[in-house]
């Protein structure tokens, strides 16, 4: 039984400790409660053999049939993720809806902190869409797209005015 309202699901060898800080930030930037639960495995069928890398969608039903009750799921994956037509994703989310995925193989670095801060953001952004968020052109937004990780590294992982005014509406019905 889950008791938060958003859970954090580490898949395979994903260390659930990492995923603390990750809790924290969600109730500091969403007032959401997060729980972090055990981990699950990644689904094979996910896997292309050919690219070496997983399909980023495989995820979202096997989140929601593996935790039902929750109102937003959001798994975090060591796997490195794609979606057809793009060399790989930092994520994928249900826009909106409840459940999302993140992969941290591209966001490695040496400084835990700034790996963190990594996963923190791309968790915000994912998370972000099941609320029913868009892209933001602001350049500090969590919401911002990106498709580096120089520019990961440069948004931040608040909402910026006009989404938190977005998210807020959201919540209100949440």
């Amino acid at each position: 039984m889950v008791d938060a309202p958003v859970v954090l699901v580490p898949f395979d060898d994903l260390d659930p400790r990492v995923l603390h800080p990750v809790a924290a930030g969600v109730m500091e930037v969403f007032g959401l409660a997060a729980e972090v639960v055990g981990p699950v495995e990644s689904p094979v069928e996910a896997l292309d053999g050919v690219r070496g890398q997983y399909r980023a969608a495989a995820f979202l039903p096997l989140l929601k049939r593996r935790f039902p009750e929750a109102r937003r799921v959001v798994g975090v994956t060591p796997v490195d993720l794609f979606e057809p037509g793009l060399n790989f994703v930092f994520g994928l989310a249900e826009k909106p809806g409840r459940a999302a995925v993140v992969s941290v193989a591209r966001l490695v670095h040496p400084d835990g902190r700034r790996f963190l801060a990594r996963v923190m953001k791309e968790t915000n952004h994912e998370l972000g869409h099941t609320f029913g968020l868009d892209h933001c052109p602001e350049p500090g937004c969590v919401m911002r797209f990106s498709n580096s990780l120089a520019e990961v590294d440069e948004k931040g992982r608040f909402f910026c005015p006009r989404c938190r005014q977005k998210l807020e509406a959201a919540l209100q019905v949440f």
